[in-house]
C-alpha cells in the first residue's frame, strides 16, 4: 500500500516554479532543499494511501494553494531568511515542538499600500499580547517581522502558548502594529484560541491590511529595489 504525503510534491513543484520565475529565488537554487524543508516543517502533512487519492489530493491541494497563497508565502519567507543568513537550521527542535499538547494557531496576513496595492518593503509588524511583544514558539520566528520584496508583503507569526500561565479554554486578544517611516501607523486586533494540534489549516488569516502613505511623501519609494 502506498503511503504518501502529497504536500511534498505540491511544495516541491511550487518551489521549482518560483525558482524559475523569480530572480530572488533563482539566486538561491542551491538551497532548494532547505526552502522545501522549511516550508514542509510549517504546514500540516496530508497523507493518502492510493494512486487515486494522490491525484485527487494533488488537485485539491493545488486549489488550496492558489486560493490562500499560504505555501507561496512560506517559500518567500524561507528565501528571505536564507538570504539574510538567519536560517542556520530548519526547525532542529521540531520534535520538541511536536511533543507539546497545546498551541496557538499561526497568524498570517498581507500588508500593502492602499492606493496602488503595492508591496511596502520595510514595514515593521509587531504582534503584541498584553501590551508587550508576544513570545514566539522558538527563536526562528521573528517578532517584530520586517516585510520585504522577497516576502511579497506577507507576514507570519507563530506565538508561543505557555501552559504555566495561560488557560487552554480561554481566547486571547493579540494586537498587530504596522509601522513604517513613510506611512501612517496602523493597528488591528486578532483573537486566538488555543488548539490541540499543529494544524496549518487552523491558521488565523488576518484580513488584508492597507497602509496610508504620509502626506507629502512621494510614493516612488515603493518601486525602489
Amino acid at each position: 500500500m502506498i503511503i504518501k504525503n502529497i504536500m511534498e510534491d505540491i511544495v516541491s513543484a511550487s518551489v521549482d516554479e518560483l525558482i524559475e520565475k523569480t530572480d530572488r529565488l533563482k539566486n538561491l537554487s542551491d538551497y532548494r532543499n532547505n526552502i522545501i524543508a522549511y516550508t514542509l516543517n510549517r504546514i500540516q502533512p496530508r497523507y493518502v494511501t492510493s494512486e487515486r487519492g494522490i491525484i485527487h489530493s494533488r488537485l485539491e491541494s493545488r486549489y488550496i494553494f492558489q486560493q490562500k497563497a499560504d505555501i507561496l508565502m512560506l517559500i518567500h519567507e524561507a528565501a528571505e531568511l536564507i538570504s539574510s543568513r538567519r536560517l542556520s537550521k530548519t526547525h532542529d527542535n521540531i520534535t520538541e515542538i511536536q511533543a507539546r499538547d497545546i498551541f496557538f494557531p499561526h497568524v498570517m496576513g498581507e500588508v500593502l499600500e492602499e492606493t496602488t496595492f503595492s508591496i511596502i518593503p520595510g514595514v515593521e509588524i509587531t504582534l503584541f499580547l498584553n501590551d508587550a511583544p508576544a513570545d514566539m514558539i522558538d527563536d526562528s520566528w521573528n517578532n517584530p517581522y520586517i516585510t520585504s520584496m522577497a516576502t511579497n508583503g506577507y507576514y507570519h507569526f507563530w506565538p508561543d502558548f505557555n501552559p504555566e500561565t495561560m488557560d487552554t479554554a480561554a481566547a486571547y486578544t493579540f494586537s498587530l502594529k504596522f509601522t513604517h517611516p513613510k506611512c501612517e501607523t496602523r493597528t488591528t486586533s486578532v483573537e486566538l484560541t488555543p488548539v490541540d494540534d499543529i494544524n496549518f489549516y487552523k491558521s488565523k488569516f488576518v484580513p488584508l491590511t492597507l497602509l496610508t502613505v504620509k502626506e507629502g511623501v512621494d510614493i516612488s519609494f515603493l518601486y525602489e529595489q
